[in-house]
């Protein structure tokens, strides 16, 4: 049942950032696999199973290109699944934090942009992302943004906003606790010792990132 699980979390992952499968052929596909393990047991269903969603899920390929775009913008919901996976595989029993939980009927952590995706880039950031340039911030916010190593996940996302990268990165509340990317999220862990934030950091932990989600989800 397990391997089952982690295959059907890895296809839906792949399918609903990708498309591919389109929508519209889902329910016909899985009538199609039920029919053919009806008469299954052990392994040779799990190996059906397997060689059925292999034969119409999406390729690495096209499934890397999706996760180097700007994600957020392609599906938020699959963006947010994945930041959460990435963050509790460094997650012991004692270090462990509920992603999952709500309050009211929101998540309580939810997707944060490093570089602010909002209008009216404050200036701190025009400053450190482009030298001051503010058309040059407005390509970069434009093309980085939303892409995987310009996002992270934060219980406080109103408390973090626009500030500033370091206001971001060692924010407390009022008890003295890091809210900020010192939070010990292990997510956050490149985060809480950079000084600074710029393309470059983005381009490189995203590539980071990417090789894991590719790890995460491999069929």
């Amino acid at each position: 049942l397990g391997k089952i699980t982690q295959l059907l979390v890895s296809f839906f992952v792949r399918r609903n950032l990708t498309d591919t499968p389109p929508t519209r052929d889902l329910t016909r596909f899985f009538m199609d696999v039920i029919e053919k393990i009806a008469l299954e047991s052990g392994d040779a269903v799990v190996n059906t199973i397997r060689e059925e969603i292999l034969r119409v899920s999406a390729s690495d390929e096209s499934f890397r290109n999706k996760l180097q775009s700007s994600i957020y913008e392609e599906n938020a919901g699959v963006t947010r699944f994945i930041l959460c996976a990435l963050a509790e595989q460094g997650m012991t029993k004692e270090t462990w934090v509920d992603l999952w939980s709500y309050e009211g009927k929101q998540f309580i952590w939810t997707i944060e942009h490093i570089f602010p995706q909002g209008e009216n880039i404050p200036k701190p950031w025009v400053s450190m992302m482009a030298n001051g340039d503010e058309q040059r911030a407005l390509s970069i916010q434009e093309s980085h943004a939303h892409k995987l190593g310009n996002l992270t996940i934060s219980g406080f996302n109103s408390a973090l906003g626009n500030k500033s990268y370091l206001d971001k990165r060692d924010r407390k509340d009022s008890a003295g606790k890091y809210i900020g990317y010192r939070n010990n999220l292990n997510l956050n862990h490149d985060l809480a010792l950079a000084e600074s934030w710029s393309v470059e950091q983005i381009d490189s932990r995203g590539d980071e990132l990417v090789e894991k989600v590719m790890v995460l989800f491999r069929m």
